[in-house]
């Protein structure tokens, strides 16, 4: 079944595979930066240390982008998504066993 002109670019398998990849991974990041402000509230109390991490999530975007974009350019797409993505999904299990053993703290978020 061919989409419609707008969406043309669904009409391409590979395409759909990456964008509903996409759109599962950009929920579970959305879900976990919610989760991750409502623990440091919680762990914290403190609206500074909130704002804090909520600041200091994108400092790796400023001062990296570049570099790792011209990097980026040079390896295999595939494997460099499969290994952020791993790297993410690792990250979100480690903070989730912390917080399911009782042991986090302000300092892991």
């Amino acid at each position: 079944m061919p989409f419609p002109e707008a969406l043309r670019a669904l009409n391409h398998r590979d395409f759909r595979v990456f964008w509903t990849g996409q759109l599962v991974s950009l929920i579970g990041t959305w879900m976990q930066s919610v989760a991750q402000s409502w623990l440091v509230l919680q762990l914290s109390g403190s609206p500074l240390k909130l704002g804090l991490i909520g600041t200091l999530q994108f400092a790796p975007v400023l001062l990296f982008s570049v570099v790792a974009g011209a990097i980026a350019d040079r390896l295999p797409k595939r494997r460099l998504i499969l290994a952020t993505q791993s790297a993410l999904a690792l990250q979100a299990f480690t903070i989730t066993a912390l917080v399911w053993s009782g042991h986090v703290r302000y300092w892991h978020v």
